[in-house]
């Protein structure tokens, strides 16, 4: 049979080929990229009818997972380098929300001035990365069962939620045990109740992103009895950029957690609290330290030193002080939990080490908690006495890799604390501390040697910013980081609304103590008093104020020159951050230094302003828990910022990428500008019963939503919007 080979069977004959054909337009002075001629395998590989894909494809860039966008900017530029085939790989996202690998392979066919023509073959591979990356796993088991000697090894598949736990010939058994919703329907009868939660909370971590994690817990699945066993796990990405795997080993440690066990028994208890005294404190904790210095985790050592404790002894008796001791051991034994270690080591002196924080600004925030509930008020004829904490932490394995190290940086920041007016918490070296935790993810930390920060400090401030869910303790990092690097004495956020300055550094020698009230009147004052004399950020020299107020507290505070950096909002001045140098010779700064500060200062703002924002929510907060806990995924954005103010437990949970603060377009629609037809446009800011609904493809979701607008709080300017929206991928295929 013969076939008449002309355009028209040709054409056909290439819309029916199984691979897609491409011919696109280059213009390397827009950079765009246009498709001119596709054919129909193309569309049938993406799921999209012609006219939906031509219309969708006019931005080939829209169409390709963000993190990969890199990849087909490199291939264009070898392409047009004429040197021969160029092959790419890349993931996209399809007409029914699926996310599939595409090799695409491309030459250049002609160049006409800026005008170049691509053709290119597309090919989907998913089915070859997906035995590529059970190769790696496979290469990854055999890896830990190589190392095994005679262990039980762990083999979790999340795609499927099925659990594999098989025995080597050496432990003694062979085989697997193989279970199946291992998490979904998760109720281990095996494991002892205690530990669940914590055995869980690792799984589910270990999940959220690629990792190294342990845990210790007690089964009786390869026992008669509960038995100890310490499970080490990874996680690993899959070709889909998420955790598709757990791997790991089961190593029985029974018999060292029995002689724990009995150390615990004999006489280490300190008899007034019920805590660890000190020598059984101080040997667990040097156990823990062992253990961890294997798991590449953060740890932190903390010391909790009671400030006024003396004056309750000498004025309430022994008897009053040994109740505020109980008192203090009973917030103690409430706030710190399962592996964590607290001991009593003097009169009234404890210890805390916590194991694998995660991240410092967990510290900052149990060092918070112990504040709130360490605070007795005893009351006397002439005055009450008030009994606080001054707490320093030292973080592992920065500060030190043992108990020693730790307690003498711990120790010194107590110091530092009770400096700066007590009741109050302090991590030493804490500028110090911060930059290495911003570098750790990119450069591997050697204790002996150190390491040089080579990131920018802003960089490393909007990851300290990004990182810390605590906004205050965030700031105070920032700032103390910012004031250690450009070698000032001093700095602060001064908020003229609030009769304090919760946000400051000082370094050695040049502490603020407790403020008084009349102290922030008088800065108070002071600040407004350098916004009507210089408006803007200004450097100023303790020569260029000619006010009485401000000559007074430039003399008083011993200022030798500052930058200032007016806060205002819809220009009404709210507050400052300052910097000071406190020393005779004046405050010099390159050019690039000061814009660089400029920079940061800009960075600090926009956080310190969005507080403001985030404040509104609280006359929403039974709104809040309703939708944290709602099964839809809620979003409330700032519709003239486009800033994501919530996101409820089900985004976070769905969208870890995702945080407050983000712009909508960019975190939902992978935009760089704003949707042409956003969703809260459709509706009167004058009408808070306005509603708008539409189905949307959510990129972060990777699905299709039925989205629901309207306000949460209807204003002219930064109204809020709510958007609640709806997996409906299912349908909208069917």
């Amino acid at each position: 049979m013969s076939i008449d080979l002309n355009m028209e069977n040709l054409g056909s004959m290439i819309d029916n080929i199984i691979a897609g054909i491409c011919f696109f337009e280059y213009d390397s002075t827009t950079k765009k990229l246009t498709p001119f001629f596709l054919n129909e395998g193309l569309f049938r590989m993406l799921g999209y009818s012609r006219v939906q894909g031509m219309k969708y494809l006019q931005d080939i860039r829209r169409s390709i997972i963000p993190d990969d966008i890199p990849i087909l900017e490199q291939g264009i530029e070898d392409v047009l380098k004429d040197d021969g085939v160029v092959e790419i790989e890349f993931r996209t996202v399809t007409g029914s929300g699926s996310l599939r690998w595409l090799q695409v392979r491309g030459n250049l066919y002609s160049r006409e001035g800026t005008k170049y023509t691509l053709v290119t073959v597309v090919q989907d591979i998913t089915e070859k990365k997906s035995i590529e990356e059970e190769l790696h796993m496979q290469a990854e088991r055999l890896h830990i069962l190589s190392e095994a000697e005679g262990e039980k090894i762990i083999d979790y598949n999340a795609k499927t939620d099925v659990m594999v736990i098989r025995s080597s010939h050496i432990y003694g058994q062979k085989g697997e045990a193989i279970l199946g919703d291992y998490l979904q329907q998760f109720n281990d009868e095996y494991i002892y109740e205690e530990d669940k939660e914590a055995y869980q909370e690792v799984f589910k971590g270990l999940l959220k992103s690629p990792k190294h994690d342990s845990v210790e817990f007690r089964t009786k699945r390869f026992d008669d009895d509960y038995t100890w066993y310490q499970a080490n796990l990874t996680s690993l990405l899959g070709s889909e950029g998420y955790v598709t795997r757990i791997v790991g080993r089961l190593i029985n440690i029974h018999e060292k957690k029995l002689k724990e066990i009995d150390l615990l028994l004999r006489a280490e208890k300190d008899a007034l609290t019920g805590l660890y005294n000190k020598g059984a404190t101080v040997q667990l904790i040097e156990n823990a330290i062992e253990e961890e210095k294997s798991n590449n985790t953060l740890n932190a050592l903390m010391i909790i030193d009671l400030d006024n404790f003396k004056e309750v002894n000498d004025t309430h008796g022994h008897a009053q002080g040994d109740k505020v001791l109980v008192d203090t051991a009973n917030a103690l034994s409430e706030i710190f939990k399962g592996g964590d270690i607290v001991g009593r080591i003097g009169g009234d002196e404890f210890v805390v080490f916590m194991k694998n924080i995660n991240s410092i600004s967990n510290a900052d925030i149990l060092a918070s908690k112990i504040e709130n509930k360490v605070d007795f008020h005893l009351p006397t004829e002439e005055k009450d006495i008030h009994v606080t904490c001054s707490i320093g932490i030292a973080i592992f394995p920065y500060h030190g890799t043992n108990y020693e190290e730790l307690f003498n940086k711990a120790d010194k920041a107590v110091y530092t604390a009770k400096a700066n007016g007590k009741n109050g918490y302090r991590i030493y070296d804490a500028a110090t501390t911060m930059a290495y935790h911003a570098t750790r993810k990119n450069t591997e930390y050697n204790v002996e040697k150190g390491m040089e920060i080579n990131r920018s400090i802003e960089d490393m401030v909007m990851q300290i910013l990004y990182d810390d869910k605590i906004m205050e303790s965030a700031l105070k990092s920032a700032i103390e980081l910012m004031t250690v690097q450009y070698k000032f004495h001093r700095g602060y956020i001064c908020d003229n609304e609030k009769e304090s300055v919760p946000i400051q550094f000082s370094a050695s020698g040049y502490e603020m103590g407790k403020e008084s009230k009349e102290h922030y009147e008088l800065r108070k004052v002071v600040s407004e008093t350098l916004f009507e004399s210089f408006k803007n950020f200004s450097i100023i020299h303790d020569y260029d104020v000619s006010a009485e107020e401000l000559q007074y507290y430039f003399q008083s505070e011993g200022i030798k020159s500052m930058l200032y950096y007016p806060l205002t909002s819809k220009g009404v001045f709210k507050g400052a951050i300052v910097l000071e140098n406190h020393e005779v010779v004046q405050l010099e700064l390159e050019e690039n230094k000061i814009e660089e500060i400029r920079s940061l200062l800009r960075i600090l703002e926009a956080h310190i302003l969005q507080i403001g924002l985030m404040d509104r929510l609280h006359d929403f907060v039974t709104h809040i828990e309703l939708f944290d806990n709602m099964d839809n995924y809620i979003y409330i954005v700032n519709t003239d910022t486009y800033e994501l103010s919530f996101i409820n437990k089900k985004v976070l949970m769905s969208t870890p990428g995702i945080r407050i603060g983000d712009t909508c377009y960019k975190a939902l629609q992978h935009r760089d500008t704003p949707c042409e037809k956003c969703i809260f446009k459709q509706m009167d800011k004058k009408d808070p019963h306005a509603r708008h609904s539409e189905e949307l493809f959510n990129y972060s979701l990777r699905s299709w939503t039925k989205c629901s607008a309207s306000w949460l709080e209807c204003k002219e300017e930064n109204a809020l919007g709510l958007m609640n929206c709806i997996d409906i991928s299912e349908y909208f295929i069917g």
